[in-house]
């Protein structure tokens, strides 16, 4: 049995906590720009910590270009539960929305209404890169090291 997340929005805080454990204390409020070159990564990540709860999701990672009217790539998180509840999630909204208060961005009953979703929050294209299926241990310690790769040469 898994954590329920569909009626506990208390769970997206508590990820969102893990995220900004990968950041010093002094760059929470410039996470933004801490975080910029990390939502792959970071997308990845978090479908693994939520794997943890719920082993029968499934996780997408939608893919944007020229998003909020820039020549910017963005990489998402969808989160489809068994009960079929979806959900957006983006580990790194801060790069684009620096006073949003959540990283759940949005629910719905599909994937597809996720994508116009997306659309309609970032602009751009969106599409569906990839299902995320059995992350592994190595993976998830390979993202975490780009991660703070990334985190370093932003503050050097």
């Amino acid at each position: 049995m898994g954590y329920n997340i569909g009626m506990d929005k208390e769970f997206f805080k508590t990820i969102e906590s893990r995220i900004l454990e990968l950041l010093p204390k002094e760059d929470w409020l410039d996470k933004g720009v801490v975080l910029e070159d990390c939502c792959s990564e970071m997308a990845r990540l978090v479908a693994s910590w939520i794997s943890e709860y719920e082993k029968s999701a499934r996780f997408f990672i939608l893919k944007g270009d020229e998003v909020c009217k820039t020549k910017r790539s963005h990489d998402v998180l969808v989160l489809i539960m068994k009960n079929g509840e979806a959900y957006l999630i983006d580990p790194t909204v801060w790069q684009f929305f620096p006073q949003e208060k959540s990283i759940l961005v949005g629910k719905s009953d599909s994937l597809e209404n996720l994508i116009v979703m997306a659309k309609t929050k970032y602009g751009g294209n969106w599409k569906v890169g990839e299902e995320l299926k059995d992350i592994s241990h190595e993976e998830e310690k390979e993202w975490l090291r780009i991660i703070k790769k990334n985190i370093e040469e932003i503050k050097n």
